[in-house]
């Protein structure tokens, strides 16, 4: 069964997949991104569930998330009490927060005896979680993201997913700036792990940005060299098609 899309018209869950590996393309920062994975990982029932995120990660988010967050309100506290509601603002506080991603994998596996696994290279954590402090959570860089205009965070979900929508249908097709050495490394280690997991046996379900499962045009890129695996391509907001409250 070759991976596919879903069709926003089918208002009930596809037939579950008979493949062993199921990539879920995720728009990150999305406000319900956890709502919609677990709904998907419910129908899907895996075994393992691997998240686009390194252990690094993981610690340092842990480690600073509380602080993370004292300095968010601190800053807040010193800007127009809309401020908060801003589209700007509440990617920031997203961007901060663990992410849904990986929360849901968690809370699904927790509940279910499931394993739920950390899946990344920790480059690009090192470089940019220090920096939240020093330069993301100012209270002047949050001042002049709240001075910006914006549509909701909702609307520009939509439209991300949309954009993904298209992008799935007409490749291949991928951004020039999406295929730099790091995300080449991050990819080729992805991919690597995850075939290793697959001859282990088990149904194996990953997370991560839908970017990610564009192929690239020269033919290479994570979706092309997991071919082989024949993997079925899910976007997370397909959940919104199944029966029962969003």
């Amino acid at each position: 069964m070759r991976g596919r899309q879903g069709n926003p018209l089918q208002k009930n869950p596809l037939p579950l997949p008979a493949n062993n590996l199921i990539l879920i393309g995720a728009v990150h920062g999305d406000p319900r991104g956890h709502e919609r994975i677990v709904k998907l990982l419910e129908w899907l029932q895996p075994d393992l569930v691997t998240v686009e995120i390194s252990p690094f990660s993981l610690r340092y988010r842990r480690a600073w998330e509380g602080r993370w967050q004292r300095q968010l309100q601190k800053a807040l506290a010193e800007l127009p009490p809309e401020a908060a509601g801003h589209p700007a603002i509440r990617r920031v506080a997203a961007q901060i927060a663990l992410p849904g991603e990986y929360r849901a994998a968690r809370d699904y596996s927790r509940g279910r005896g499931r394993k739920c696994l950390p899946l990344d290279l920790g480059g690009v954590s090192r470089q940019h979680l220090p920096r939240y402090g020093r330069e993301l959570l100012t209270s002047a860089n949050l001042r002049a993201l709240a001075g910006e205009p914006g549509d909701s965070l909702e609307d520009l979900v939509c439209r991300e997913f949309r954009r993904a929508r298209l992008a799935l249908a007409r490749p291949p097709w991928r951004l020039d700036l999406h295929n730099g050495p790091e995300t080449r490394r991050r990819e080729r280690f992805w991919c690597t792990r995850l075939k290793r997991l697959v001859r282990q046996g088990g149904r194996i379900a990953h997370l991560g940005g839908w970017e990610h499962l564009v192929p690239w045009r020269e033919g290479e890129g994570f979706r092309s060299w997991l071919a082989d695996e024949d993997p079925c391509i899910l976007l997370a907001d397909e959940a919104d098609w199944f029966p029962g409250p969003n």
